[in-house]
C-alpha cells in the first residue's frame, strides 16, 4: 500500500493542480468545441466501439455498485469478533481456509477499513464532482449545439448545463486509482480502460474534452487525499501483520457468509 501511495503521492502537488487547472482553460477557450466536432467526422466502427463495448463498463463499474460490495462486506464483518471467540465457528474458519486465528482476524479488519476507504473515496468524489458542475454550469455538447444554450450557466441544477467535470470520468479514475492503490499491477490497463471510459463520453455526445480532463484528475486525487488525511494512521498499523491474499480473502467471506 505504502509503495502505491509513494507512486500516486505526485497527484496532491499545487504545481499538478495549475497545471490541470490551465490545460483545462486552454482547451475550454480554445480546442473542446474543435475536438469535440473532429470527432463527429470518425468512422461509425469508433462510436459502435464506444457505445457497445466501452460503455457497458461503465454501468458494471458503477460507483454504486462497488459501494454495495463494500457495505456488505462490512455488514458481514459486523460481529466478527463475536464469531472468532466462538471455537466452534472459528475452528471451521481456519479448516475451511488453511489459516489459524491470526490472519483471520487481520485480514477482517483490514477488510472492513479498505471498504471503508473505498466508498469514503467514492462518495466524497461523487459529491465534489457534482458540486462543481452546480458551481461551474457547462452546458453539455448536445444542448450547446443543438438546444442553442449558453456554453457557460453558472449555478444551475439542469442536467443540460452540468458537463463540467464529467462525472462517469471521475467515477472511472476513482475506482481506477483504487485499484492501483490496492493491487499494484496492471497499472497501465487500468489506465488505458479509465481513459477509454472517459473519451466514450465525448463520443456519446455528453462531454467536451475538457470535461474528460479534468475529471480524470478530480477522481484521481480524493483516493490518495483520503487515505493520507482519515486512513494512513490506521493502515500504517496493518504494515507488519499477516494479511491473507484477496483468493483468500474471498474464500474467508465465503464461509463467514455460512456459519
Amino acid at each position: 500500500m505504502n509503495e502505491s501511495i509513494k507512486k500516486l503521492n505526485f497527484l496532491t502537488s499545487y504545481s499538478l493542480l495549475f497545471f490541470v487547472l490551465t490545460i483545462s482553460v486552454v482547451l475550454f477557450k480554445f480546442f473542446d468545441v474543435y475536438i469535440f466536432q473532429l470527432t463527429r467526422s470518425f468512422h461509425g466502427i469508433f462510436f459502435s466501439f464506444f457505445k457497445n463495448f466501452i460503455d457497458p463498463i461503465s454501468d458494471i463499474l458503477d460507483p454504486l455498485n462497488i459501494i454495495i460490495i463494500c457495505l456488505i462486506i462490512l455488514f458481514a464483518n459486523l460481529n466478527i469478533n463475536s464469531i472468532l471467540k466462538n471455537p466452534s465457528k472459528l475452528k471451521i474458519l481456519e479448516t475451511k481456509t488453511g489459516f489459524d486465528f491470526l490472519p483471520i482476524s487481520n485480514t477482517f479488519s483490514y477488510s472492513s477499513l479498505v471498504c471503508k476507504h473505498i466508498v469514503f473515496s467514492l462518495i466524497t468524489a461523487g459529491v465534489a464532482c457534482n458540486l462543481l458542475k452546480y458551481v461551474v454550469g457547462v452546458a453539455r455538447p448536445k444542448y450547446f449545439f443543438l438546444g442553442s444554450h449558453e456554453r457557460i450557466n453558472s449555478f444551475n441544477i439542469e442536467h443540460k448545463v452540468n458537463s463540467f467535470p464529467s462525472g462517469h470520468t471521475q467515477a472511472a479514475f476513482t475506482i481506477a486509482m483504487l485499484f492501483i492503490l490496492y493491487f499494484n499491477r496492471h497499472i497501465i490497463l487500468i489506465l488505458i480502460v479509465a481513459t477509454l471510459m472517459g473519451i466514450s463520453r465525448i463520443f456519446m455526445s455528453m462531454h467536451f474534452p475538457s470535461d474528460i480532463f479534468f475529471g480524470a484528475y478530480l477522481g484521481s486525487i480524493f483516493p490518495v487525499l483520503i487515505y493520507k488525511f482519515f486512513f494512513k494512521q490506521q493502515f500504517e498499523e496493518f504494515e507488519e501483520k499477516n494479511i491473507m491474499s484477496t483468493g483468500d480473502f474471498l474464500k474467508l467471506i465465503y464461509w463467514r457468509i455460512f456459519i
